[in-house]
């Protein structure tokens, strides 16, 4: 014989599976929101390292980090405009400019995870091919990367509820204001 279930059981199994519905549907939209991001900076990437279409060697062939830096810069933007108007819309953005400062300190803190994955196929094994490039940044790094950020986003940027002074200007606490008698 079982232990018998509390009638609340239910209503928690309901509110887990709420849940998960909730973080999936996040999850998609991110998802949705970082591949368009992330095409547009491997384009810029491939385009600045390799050339277009391979019919020259890229103007930054030989800067394959600095190249990196800023076509993900560029898709870093791209991210932000997609993740606050998209994937995280029904979010409060926490920080200055909308959620903008908070976004892009984490942004460039997480570009250290596709930027090794880079270093160690260029300088450790010696691979420098568009192939090993590709896999090491834009697959690997940007795979660990985007869980990462998907992470710190929800959990810095885009948050449930307002903080700081948002929580003040949207939820004021009317008996903590002035008197207008006065």
């Amino acid at each position: 014989m079982g232990t018998p279930q509390s009638p609340h059981v239910g209503e928690r199994l309901s509110a887990v599976g709420r849940r998960l519905r909730r973080i999936g549907g996040e999850i998609a939209r991110f998802s949705a929101v970082n591949v368009v991001a992330t095409v547009a900076a491997v384009i810029i990437f491939n385009a600045l390292v390799h050339g277009v279409g391979g019919w020259f060697g890229g103007p930054l062939n030989g800067y394959p980090l600095p190249s990196f830096l800023f076509a993900h810069s560029v898709g870093m933007f791209i991210s932000y405009y997609g993740s606050s108007r998209y994937a995280f819309k029904h979010r409060h953005a926490a920080g200055p400019g909308g959620g903008l400062v908070n976004y892009v300190i984490i942004n460039l803190a997480s570009f250290v995870i596709p930027i090794a994955c880079l270093y160690v196929t260029r300088n450790v094994f010696g691979w420098d091919s568009v192939y090993a490039d590709n896999v090491s940044g834009n697959v690997v790094g940007a795979v660990l990367g985007s869980a990462f950020r998907f992470w710190a986003f929800r959990r810095f940027v885009f948050t449930k509820t307002p903080t700081g002074v948002a929580l003040l200007v949207q939820h004021p606490d009317e008996s903590r204001l002035p008197d207008p008698q006065r």
